[in-house]
């Protein structure tokens, strides 16, 4: 654009001279001096471009009065004066003014009426003037009173500056509030408390006043409190979980002191700003904070200590606010394990459906509540009787299906590998009682070769990991064993009986499936087979594979790590196998005819599995 300029400005030079001078040859030259050509290349250069935008706010003074009626605050009456800045070189312009929330009263360009109208949601000016003016606005806004606290808010136009005055008619001195100020100050003047403030260029103005209090009036903290007690009984502990939650006037408390039972360790105590918390000998508990808590705030209280499992007079703990003007609070007790609990003396509570607790007490426990209490005013008292039962024993450790494969040659030589699914939550081994004369020649846990140990009574132990929680059930892994043992061979004439024993297992599993490969071209008797597990055509397959590999380092020994506080120890006398040698993992290979047989519940140790067959066609 510049360039354009230049060239046009020099052009206009050129015909500006005379036709002799032009005819010439070599023309003259112009010559002026750098001010002049400055001011003319300014001039053509301001003709080709447009201003940003319409219109600037410089600057917005608003001087206000608030108005009483009936003795109360009503409105507030602005005188505002608005420094505008028309941009626009042609043209109507449109400058926005203020809310269409406020009632304006007039708008004056030098004494005269502007016109104003309503657009999008503001008091807009419409004027052609140009270049810079005042103008003058008078407006009212609403004043609103709740709790004691006067304020008004209108939204403000953006401007460069902006400056607020607002007198309050009062005899005593008042305490304001100008939201988003970035200063402020009061005064006093003549019967009026005056605030002056500056603010942002955007935004909203919003000033609250209410009357100040001397010190010689202020009242000290007043705090109410509410307590949220869930008691769990069981295990030989009894443990409480404490809410309180304070509301706290007038003034601010930065220590809270509660009064705890004789005979109860606190275990932490939580809440905002906690410095540091103190149990003394006489059971009261001080908390100290960082800051004055005003308003509400909650602390939360662990307690717990021994118990009886057959107490017949056990007291509820119940945790007493100390100076708190007004107190009340809700009880619920859980039994954890089989601890039958039964209520005794109520002093000071009522009872109430457990439903009606508050969300603090329903919302931290997973187990159903067997009794519910409120109560207001002081400590009460609340006892229960409790009673132990015996436990009946279940399962811990579960086979969900067992898959066997056993491969045979003419010589009698079988070779077996068996797959169990397991899920387990506490055993350390899974004991095999594998057929007589069998070898062990691998065995793996989730999918990673391990290493058994051999019990005193001749039982291989397969060392176990525990079940991972998937979906909030325990996950299944497998365990997989291989081992070789020797049958009847078959005759010369190619005939013979196959017989074969699984391991026993020291668990149950829901499903047996086994399948026995046979040498290419046996002929397997169709009404022969015999034993503990069904033949079938196809094996069904009931429950899904959904075992899963573990991560198992391969220097972790298991049988070691499983020998851990928490998991038990190896009983009687146990020897490794293999000792210093890495296990190798065997895998199956399969051929032959396939001969299917599966079994519903086999009952681990207690039950033989077993299959037997005839056969012919292996003639050498």
């Amino acid at each position: 654009m510049h360039s354009r300029s230049l060239t046009a400005l020099t052009l206009s030079l050129t015909l500006a001279l005379p036709l002799a001078a032009r005819a010439e040859d070599p023309p003259e030259r112009v010559i002026m001096k750098l001010e002049e050509f400055l001011r003319l290349y300014e001039i053509t250069r301001k003709r080709d471009e447009e201003p940003p935008r319409e219109s600037a706010l410089a600057s917005a003074r608003y001087r206000g009065e608030v108005v009483f009626e009936d003795g109360k605050p009503h409105a507030a009456v602005f005188r505002a004066k608005q420094h505008i800045e028309v941009l626009r070189t042609k043209g109507w312009a449109r400058v926005p003014l203020l809310p269409a929330t406020v009632a304006l009263q007039s708008a004056k360009i030098g004494g005269k009426e502007a016109a104003v109208v309503i657009e999008g949601g503001f008091y807009t000016l419409v004027t052609d003037r140009r270049g810079a003016f005042d103008l003058e606005l008078q407006f009212g806004v609403a004043v609103t009173t709740a709790e004691g606290q006067n304020s008004l808010s209108f939204q403000l136009a953006p401007s460069g500056a902006t400056d607020v005055e607002l007198a309050v008619p009062a005899k005593e001195d008042l305490d304001f509030t100008v939201i988003g100020a970035q200063l402020e100050s009061d005064r006093v003047v003549g019967g009026n408390r005056v605030v002056t403030a500056t603010l942002p260029a955007t935004g909203s103005l919003t000033v609250q006043w209410q009357r100040e209090i001397p010190e010689t009036e202020k009242k000290s903290a007043r705090m109410y409190a509410e307590v949220q007690t869930l008691v769990s009984l069981g295990e030989g502990v009894l443990r409480a979980s404490t809410t309180v939650q304070h509301t706290i006037l007038f003034a601010g408390l930065d220590n809270l002191s509660y009064q705890v039972p004789k005979g109860l360790t606190v275990l932490d105590v939580r809440g905002a700003g906690i410095r540091d918390w103190k149990l003394a000998e006489d059971g009261k508990l001080d908390v100290a904070l960082n800051f004055a808590a005003e308003g509400n705030y909650t602390v939360a209280i662990d307690l717990e200590r021994a118990m009886t499992d057959d107490a017949k007079d056990l007291a509820v703990p119940v945790i007493v606010p100390t100076g708190a003007e007004r107190a009340k609070g809700y009880i619920g007790i859980e039994s954890r394990g089989n601890l039958e609990i039964a209520s005794g003396k109520i002093d000071g509570a009522t009872p109430l459906d457990v439903r009606a607790l508050p969300a603090a007490i329903l919302g931290i426990t997973d187990q159903p509540l067997l009794f519910g209490f409120k109560y207001v005013g002081g400590s009460p008292k609340i006892e229960v009787a409790t009673g132990a039962h015996a436990e009946v024993d279940v399962l811990v450790t579960l086979l969900d299906q067992t898959v066997a494969n056993t491969m045979w040659t003419r010589e009698g030589r079988r070779l077996t590998s068996v797959r169990y699914q397991v899920r387990n939550n506490r055993r350390q081994f899974l004991r095999l009682a594998l057929p007589v004369g069998a070898e062990l020649w691998s065995a793996s846990v989730g999918g990673r070769g391990v290493q058994p140990a051999k019990a005193s009574d001749g039982r291989v132990m397969v060392p176990l990991l525990r079940s991972q929680e998937q979906g909030g059930a325990l996950a299944a892994f497998d365990v997989e064993v291989v081992y070789v043992d020797t049958g009847e061979p078959t005759d010369t004439g190619g005939r013979g009986t196959f017989k074969a024993t699984l391991p026993m297992p020291d668990v149950p599993s829901t499903y047996v499936a086994w399948t026995v490969h046979s040498p290419e071209g046996t002929k397997v008797g169709r009404f022969s087979h015999e034993g503990t597990v069904r033949h079938v055509k196809t094996l069904s397959n009931p429950i899904p594979v959904t075992s899963m590999n573990l991560e198992v380092p391969a220097d972790v020994n298991l049988a070691q790590q499983q020998a851990a506080p928490g998991y038990g120890a190896v009983l009687g006398s146990s020897t490794a196998l293999g000792q210093g040698a890495a296990p190798v993992q065997v895998n199956l290979p399969l051929s032959g005819e396939a001969t299917y047989y599966e079994k519903l519940l086999a009952f681990g140790d207690d039950e033989r599995l077993e299959v037997e067959f005839r056969y012919r066609g292996l003639r050498r």
